[in-house]
């Protein structure tokens, strides 16, 4: 009796002892499977923080997390503890659960063209313009566009164009005015980023509403826009994708227009 007692006792252990290792077993897998091998801490924010923002109260407030993740996964230059944030400023938006690069740190070093990803030589230029002239929401990022000035009263000028500038020439340097024309001030430029308006649940822009556009140009090309805007009345128009920008002929009222007009005088 009691070597059979002693039988069914071990027979138990063993049992229990197959089961545990089961168990560990399906555990493992199940953790492979998931992890896929090897795991990386990494830091990721609870909430969307902004660009050019403190981090020191947000480390203060717990915003953010070490996680545990596979090491495949690691997005280059991630922060692997919270204590690297400390006396950082974010220096491009962070979203929340997303692991946070050194890249977008204050210390970090910042991407070709920056956040913007400007054209080597170039500069981002911000333009306003109401929602017909600024393409009415069919323009995005990463399109190509061409920009137009049509100007009024233009005067010719003759004599030393430097002085004239300074302020140091006569009246009698002015010789004439040109006729009112629409120009090529910018063949193609690139869309870094814009605020399209609003639309109407039938699709249509609201009124007075004006587009934000920040276009990637070049530095002289820029200066020629601000003048247009400023002196003149810019237009963009969108190019087709993969087609080149075109320098065209400035535009007036066509020869035929005022013949015509002559001819009914």
């Amino acid at each position: 009796m009691r070597s059979r007692g002693l039988v069914s006792a071990i027979a138990v252990v063993l049992a229990i002892v197959a089961a545990a290792a089961v168990i560990l077993y399906t555990n493992g897998v199940k953790n492979d499977a998931v992890t896929g091998g090897a795991l990386a801490v990494v830091v990721v924010s609870d909430q969307d923080i902004a660009a050019n923002t403190n981090l020191n109260p947000l480390v203060e407030q717990g915003v953010f997390t070490e996680l545990r993740v596979p090491t495949d996964a690691v997005v280059v230059g991630a922060v692997t503890s919270v204590g690297e944030l400390r006396g950082q400023t974010t220096t491009a938006p962070i979203l929340a659960n997303e692991q946070i690069a050194h890249a977008r740190l204050s210390s970090g070093e910042a991407p070709q063209g920056g956040s913007l990803g400007i054209s080597e030589g170039n500069v981002a230029l911000t333009v306003a313009l109401e929602a017909p002239q600024g393409g009415a929401g069919t323009i995005n990022v990463g399109d190509s566009v061409v920009i137009y000035g049509t100007f009024q009263d233009v005067k010719l000028v003759g004599g030393d164009i430097r002085r004239i500038l300074s302020g140091t020439a006569g009246a009698s340097s002015v010789s004439g005015s040109l006729p009112d024309f629409t120009g090529t001030v910018v063949p193609e430029a690139r869309v870094l980023r814009i605020q399209n308006p609003t639309l109407s649940p039938e699709g249509r822009t609201e009124e007075n509403q004006r587009i934000l556009l920040t276009l990637d140009l070049g530095k002289r090309d820029a200066q020629n826009v601000v003048f247009a805007m400023e002196n003149g009345r810019v237009y963009v128009s969108l190019l087709a994708p993969g087609e080149d920008g075109e320098q065209l002929d400035a535009s007036t009222v066509p020869a035929e227009l005022l013949l015509k007009a002559v001819r009914l005088g």
